[in-house]
């Protein structure tokens, strides 16, 4: 069967005989042509060697028509440049060497200002500042975490994020309506040193760091609250000199006068039982005397009374910083305080005001204002007197 199937294609493959050209004889010498490797010749030596008994063995061929055509790759075979090349993670630590680089300076002077403010208890200026590093270190701490860097850069990351927090725990401590304490006021600024501590470790590893300063940072002025004086706001009072104004029916003149100004950091009221009143730490009460008289009628009305200026009409400002009085009980340690009361013609009214402020406060750098009405508003200076 197996020789009958190789006589087949030995037929079938056979080349067709070749006319003899008419102009030669077949006695002609030619020279021989080479012996052509097809799949005629191949199978006739398969044939030959089956029937010597000799094993086939067959050499492979090429077949001229399948030279040039690509070879079609096993589905299950892998490539050696797929086995070769190792598969790196897609890391965010170029994102996270310029987030550090371009907030590090902006942090740093945040920083310092509050600390700026922190020290000289400047309140005003502290609630505002402490604001702008919040909001700053919040959002690059939303930034920071969401990066995915490398575990060498892991520690790097670690330092940012830790500086970040502390910052913000720190703007946290005095961004309540509290007025400030020595408590609040050290916790801050810990927090400020701690978050400076990590912001300079990750800030070492960087090799060239750019110091980004947005615009609006530019701007920051470090000189803290402008120091304000009476002579901003008009005539400038001292203590113990008065101020001479009419009652609103210009009947009867008046004198208001601010006598002096102590501190104390602790009084007694009494009310029902006697207590003990202290301020926190790092705070005083500021103390001011305030005498009103009632200098006597004037002109044809019958109006004799007068109405002295009510305890609402005083504001205290240092700085930038408006204090209003605290309520005090009618009788104290401190003596009688002042009140809004009807005076009859060449009566007097005095006592004191108290107000709740940084155990810092320069009265150097503050004054009095009172609201007399009527666009009237003198002011006294408390660090100057007569």
């Amino acid at each position: 069967m197996i020789l009958a199937l190789v006589a087949f294609t030995m037929i079938v493959f056979s080349p067709s005989p070749t006319p003899l050209d008419a102009t030669d004889s077949p006695d002609q010498a030619t020279s021989q042509p080479l012996p052509r490797q097809d799949l005629y010749s191949v199978l006739t030596d398969a044939g030959e060697r089956f029937i010597g008994g000799q094993p086939l063995n067959i050499t492979p061929v090429v077949v001229p028509e399948l030279v040039n055509e690509p070879a079609v790759p096993d589905e299950n075979e892998t490539s050696p440049d797929e086995e070769d090349v190792a598969v790196v993670p897609d890391y965010d630590d170029d994102e996270l060497f310029g987030l550090i680089e371009n907030s590090s300076t902006s942090l740093m002077l945040l920083a310092v200002k509050v600390s700026h403010a922190l020290y000289s208890w400047d309140e005003r200026s502290v609630a505002m500042d402490a604001a702008s590093l919040q909001a700053f270190a919040k959002e690059t701490l939303r930034n920071a975490e969401r990066l995915e860097v490398s575990e060498d850069r892991e520690p790097m990351k670690a330092a940012f994020t830790s500086s970040l927090k502390a910052y913000v725990a720190a703007s946290e401590a005095v961004q309540e309506n509290n007025p400030l304490n020595t408590t609040r006021v050290d916790t801050a600024l810990g927090g400020i040193q701690q978050g400076s501590i990590h912001l300079r470790e990750a800030f070492e590893g960087l090799d060239h760091p750019v110091l980004h300063v947005p615009q609006e940072i530019l701007e920051v002025d470090f000189s803290g609250s402008r120091t304000r004086t009476a002579t901003d706001t008009g005539e400038e009072l001292v203590l113990l000199q008065r101020y001479l104004y009419e009652d609103r029916y210009r009947a009867n003149d008046i004198s208001i006068m601010l006598a002096a100004a102590t501190k104390v950091s602790t009084y007694w009221q009494y009310n029902e039982k006697t207590e003990m009143v202290v301020a926190d730490q790092g705070r005083t009460f500021l103390l001011v005397e305030v005498r009103a008289t009632n200098l006597g009628h004037k002109g044809d009305s019958r109006v004799y009374r007068i109405q002295t200026p009510a305890i609402s009409a005083f504001t205290l400002h240092y700085r930038d910083n408006t204090y209003s009085p605290v309520k005090l009980t009618p009788r104290t340690s401190l003596g009688e305080s002042y009140g809004a009361a009807t005076l009859d013609r060449y009566e007097k009214k005095s006592g004191y005001i108290a107000f709740d402020v940084p155990e810092a406060l320069s009265l150097n750098e503050c004054y009095v204002q009172v609201n007399l009405g009527e666009g009237e508003s003198p002011v006294w200076s408390l660090g100057k007197t007569l």
